[in-house]
């Protein structure tokens, strides 16, 4: 028997936030909220994820017809394109999402089950989106892998953060190195057409997170094991001992209000790119 594949960590988190941003946002949005103009309120969540797909709708290029979204999250962002009269096709590497994805777009895209360097395929597009998808996707495979599916002259949009060179362990992990990036994209055949950095508008995505980690989750992580130890003080006792190292991870990585977007503008830069092929 061959080895039982696992769930990512990542895609069981994207569908927490899924279910989380369905039931209290009313949103199937997976992306940072763009929050211009707008304060860090939970109830302005689902309008700053509004937000920010305006703001990748209102930069594709007139003429663009078809499109590729690369890594689709919840296919929210490719529901909104197919409703505004785009052809849509969609990559998604995991397993929980794509089924997700399935069931609610069914037959209106492709959707290409893979990681989007081992994707084959002999359509042309007019445009490839990699929004938050970007950090996932080695740097030597995304734009050029973007370029052999693109239509002469066709576009890429590049929504997504990188690391800074701050120095210190930042505390919210992804992104590519912006510096190595910087170096990259020099030499990429592609033309930089637009560029904007939306780190601050982004960053007020961490506070909401960190306050509703602070204010809820830890509360709630605390009163179950209050109640665990009372219920069962020799088990709970074993399983601190046997797992002390994993749960001192957990409360420095999560419980320290840490996470928050004064860090995440420290740390890292959230920028927002259009790009069209030489």
């Amino acid at each position: 028997m061959g080895k039982v594949k696992k769930v990512d960590s990542r895609e069981v988190g994207l569908e927490v936030g899924l279910h989380f941003f369905k039931f209290f946002c009313k949103s199937e949005y997976l992306h940072y909220g763009f929050f211009e103009g707008l304060e860090a309120d939970i109830q302005n969540l689902a309008k700053a994820q509004e937000k920010y797909a305006e703001l990748l709708i209102l930069n594709i290029p007139d003429g663009v017809k078809t499109i590729l979204d690369v890594g689709c999250g919840s296919g929210r962002m490719a529901r909104t394109l197919l409703e505004k009269g785009y052809h849509v096709d969609c990559v998604s590497p995991g397993t929980l999402l794509t089924n997700y994805v399935k069931d609610t777009l069914g037959d209106r895209i492709e959707l290409y089950n893979c990681k989007f360097e081992n994707l084959k395929t002999t359509k042309k597009y007019d445009l490839v989106m990699f929004c938050e998808s970007f950090q996932y996707i080695p740097m030597d495979s995304s734009i050029p892998g973007a370029i052999d599916i693109l239509r002469p002259g066709g576009y890429i949009i590049v929504s997504d953060f990188f690391q800074t060179d701050e120095p210190g362990k930042s505390p919210i992990g992804g992104g590519h190195k912006f510096k190595e990036w910087e170096e990259k994209k020099a030499i990429f055949k592609i033309n930089q057409l637009k560029e904007r950095d939306i780190t601050k508008e982004t960053a007020l995505t961490l506070d909401l997170a960190n306050q509703m980690t602070m204010e809820l989750l830890y509360p709630i992580w605390n009163v179950v094991f209050k109640l665990a130890e009372d219920r069962f003080p020799l088990v709970i006792k074993f399983f601190k001992w046997k797992y002390k190292k994993k749960l001192a991870k957990i409360e420095n990585k999560h419980f320290q209000g840490q996470r928050s977007g004064a860090n995440f503008a420290r740390y890292k830069k959230y920028m927002f790119y259009l790009f069209q092929m030489q």
